[in-house]
């Protein structure tokens, strides 16, 4: 692609925007290189890193890489073997390991679902030993700690100890007595890396010493005491060895840094892409971008925004931008300043973005191709880089353009055909649309030539669109409508702006006759467009309305169903804690009975009260189980609130009710089935009450005979019998259960000796059966 099509469409000045995200030089480097790919596979894999970036940047915060400088030039100067490289260039080397582990450490755990980021991770290879050595070693200033080595530790604290001891030393000789008309300032200092004294030009007089310095003025010399020589000679010997060891490990960190260099290239590399991709998802954000889809077939840009305009600060009115797939592109015509360079520029500048691997500034569904060359003949006022071309220029620009076509290819002309007699102009337009729509181009035309508008609406190759304009107010209002072809208003704006009406009238009269007519088909031909799409926007409205009510409906449904499963929930949980009452109520009562407090008649009223309780709650169980199985359908019996009436209309959002000759409207989930009415019968029959029934077989009423069953068995039926004795007012049963082992027996009268029913129990008489028998006299 070239260079001067790309800065037409400002691809420049978009990977510009792009490479300010970054945090590094290199990064900045890398997204400046950006150039779009006409391979479909990269385009689509540098699009989904963009999106995958944005994605994990939205699950797991934004990635910790801080600025790193070029790294290229010290590893490199690393390489060389025996090199030794100076503590700022190690400290540069020790702070990118740490950031690019840190950046490792980050997204181990968050970038298993974004495969293309982790290949990026997996390549962040710094090592922890070198991490390690270059933190033990390297001061922030670039100089080596102490504990760098301990021959290192060890030298410099005898220099330390050593220059201590002789600044001392030096200083206690300017303060001997007799020292005071020699010495020039009371202080320690060095020259020519000796400690010296600064004394007066008589010092001589005083002092054996070895001048070092002379001060600017003359008056003061920097002398060296002769009994110093020897210890200044110590610590310069020791100063050398520290150097000598500090070179040592200078050189023994640049070794292991060239040891380790494959892998701090490598993750160079990753970082530099990193921070590259980081800035093209930052970018994504800032300007709402979506991954577009680039299988072949038709351009469709939907709600899209030119990011420069996005930048501006102005507000920026999207676009929708479709050119089908049996179509070879679209000719867009309107008023000047009313948008049609824009569009064409959005359309060339978001297809190079998405072929480059940034993300677009459009909704979600918006699709582009991959074409393997883009071309762009702007010659407009708008572009901050161009002036208006002239005729030769761009017919210069087009012949370059057919010579290096690569198809599929994306072909943009702005007002193809300008500069010359309009005639000429037009024609040259629609032959090249011919000539390309033969090939695989795409072609984004912006046109005020009517031949040209007429060409391509009565043919099949292109469609037409225009940028809207408000022709009261004269004032462009940047949207662009498909399906129609635009006045350019030329003399309505001549004449807002002030222009003489006599030159209006001169020239409208110059037009001629057909010319006023097209002006007046094209009015027409709005109109009507305009008509059918306030219809069309009608019944988009409507279907709208209707999804939304049969939303509603649905909605409403799945709450009532809601509501049942919590009503029955509720009601069920009343019948459990009504039948616990009953219960309780009914021990105590039965309680009472055996310490004669109440009476057989006082059970009989309680076993009545107990049945109607129960039938207060049946018939709302009962209808609340019919109206979960059967749903409400037209003529069904329904109420709401405390109307009755019978169903006559049913649909998502309304239902119709009769009752007597009144219709009401309701919600439908306000119906639900008319319930059953609770103790109905035919008029002049008394509802029946409960009766107690006690069940006492003849041969039963006043013995029970338990022989050869199990114990279990048998305790059970003597509970029943003696339960059955007591309601039938007893005085003296008889339990039957032989001689057998005896265990049969025991059980029993184990069981006797704590039943509240029992007063007291003993063997039958011979004649009633002896030890095989158990007479009881129950506890009335």
């Amino acid at each position: 692609m070239r260079e001067r099509d790309l800065r037409s469409l400002e691809f420049d000045k978009v990977v510009s925007l792009v490479a300010g995200f970054a945090v590094s030089e290199p990064g900045r480097e890398r997204a400046l290189s950006l150039r779009p790919s006409t391979e479909p596979e990269v385009v689509r894999e540098r699009l989904r890193a963009s999106a995958e970036m944005v994605a994990l940047r939205g699950h797991a915060g934004a990635l910790p890489i801080t600025e790193f400088p070029d790294m290229r030039r010290l590893l490199l100067a690393a390489a060389r073997e025996g090199a030794v490289l100076d503590g700022e260039s190690l400290l540069k080397i020790r702070d990118f390991v740490l950031g690019s582990r840190h950046v490792a450490s980050f997204l181990r755990s968050r970038v298993e679902p974004f495969p293309r980021v982790a290949a990026l991770a997996a390549n962040l290879l710094a090592p922890k030993e070198l991490a390690d050595a270059l933190l033990k070693a390297l001061a922030d200033d670039g100089s080596l700690l102490d504990d760098a080595s301990p021959q290192l530790k060890r030298l410099r604290n005898r220099l330390r100890e050593e220059r201590v001891e002789l600044e001392a030393r030096l200083l206690r000789s300017l303060s001997q007595p007799g020292m005071e008309p020699f010495v020039s300032d009371y202080l320690v200092t060095m020259r020519n890396r000796r400690f010296v004294l600064p004394l007066k030009l008589n010092y001589a007089e005083r002092l054996e010493g070895i001048v070092q310095d002379r001060s600017v003025s003359g008056e003061t010399l920097f002398v060296e005491p002769m009994w110093a020589v020897e210890l200044n000679n110590r610590l310069m010997m020791l100063e050398s060895e520290v150097e000598a060891e500090e070179r040592r490990i200078f050189m023994q960190l640049s070794a292991m840094v060239r040891g380790y260099a494959t892998e701090l290239g490598m993750t160079f590399d990753a970082m530099v892409e990193l921070d590259a991709l980081n800035a093209r998802a930052i970018f994504a954000e800032r300007f709402r971008c979506i991954e577009p889809d680039t299988s072949p077939g038709m351009t469709e840009l939907l709600q899209a925004r030119h990011p420069l305009l996005v930048t501006s600060g102005h507000e920026v009115v999207p676009i929708d931008l479709v050119i089908p797939a049996e179509r070879r592109g679209i000719v867009i015509s309107g008023p000047n300043t009313g948008g049609k360079t824009v569009a064409l520029k959005t359309l060339g500048l978001l297809s190079l973005m998405a072929q480059a691997g940034l993300l677009i500034p459009a909704r979600e569904g918006s699709r582009t191709a991959i074409f393997k060359s883009v071309f762009a003949d702007i010659g407009d006022e708008q572009s901050i880089e161009t002036s208006l071309s002239t005729f030769s220029a761009h017919v210069a620009n087009l012949s370059e353009l057919l010579r290096s076509l690569a198809e599929p290819a994306l072909v943009i002309l702005d007002e193809p055909g300008a500069g010359t007699d309009p005639a000429e102009g037009a024609a040259l337009a629609i032959g090249i649309m011919k000539y390309l729509a033969a090939r695989k181009c795409t072609v984004a035309v912006a046109t005020h030539s009517t031949a040209v508008k007429l060409h391509a609406y009565s043919g099949h190759d292109y469609d037409v669109a225009a940028v809207d304009f408000d022709p009261e107010r004269l004032i462009p209002l940047y949207r662009l409508k498909p399906g129609t072809i635009g006045q350019s208003y030329g003399l309505a704006v001549a004449e807002r702006l002030g222009l003489p009406s006599e030159v209006i009238d001169a020239a409208r009269a110059a037009m001629g006759e057909n010319t006023l007519e097209m002006e007046r088909a094209l009015k027409r031909l709005e109109a009507e467009r305009a008509r059918l799409e306030a219809e069309a926007a009608k019944l988009r409205e409507r279907e709208h309305e209707f999804r939304r009510r049969e939303h509603e409906a649905l909605e409403a449904a799945e709450k009532a169903r809601e509501r049942a499963a919590a009503e029955r929930a509720r009601l069920r949980e009343e019948v459990r804690a009504l039948i616990a009452d009953l219960k309780r109520e009914g021990e105590d009562l039965l309680r009472e009975i055996k310490t004669h407090a109440k009476s057989r008649r006082d059970l009989g009223r309680f076993l009545e009260g107990a049945a109607q309780r129960l039938e207060q709650v049946a018939p709302a169980l009962d209808a609340l189980e019919e109206a979960e199985q059967a749903p409400l359908k037209v003529g069904d019996q329904v109420e709401f609130g405390g109307i009755r009436g019978e169903l006559l209309v049913l649909e998502p959002a309304r239902a119709v009710i009769r009752r007597g000759g009144l219709r009401i409207e309701v919600a439908p989930e306000r119906l639900r089935s008319a319930r059953r009415v609770s103790g109905s019968a035919p008029r002049g029959k008394p509802q029946p009450m409960p009766t107690v029934t006690v069940s006492a077989a003849a041969e039963e009423r006043e013995q029970l005979n338990l022989i050869g069953m199990r114990t279990s068995e048998a305790l059970g039926k003597l509970e029943e019998f003696l339960d059955q004795a007591y309601l039938a007012n007893r005085q003296e049963v008889t339990i039957i259960h032989g001689i057998g082992s005896g265990a049969l027996k025991k059980a029993i009268q184990e069981y006797l000796a704590s039943s509240p029913y029992c007063a007291e129990f003993r063997d039958a008489e011979p004649r009633r059966g002896g030890a095989g028998a158990t007479i009881v006299k129950l506890n009335l």
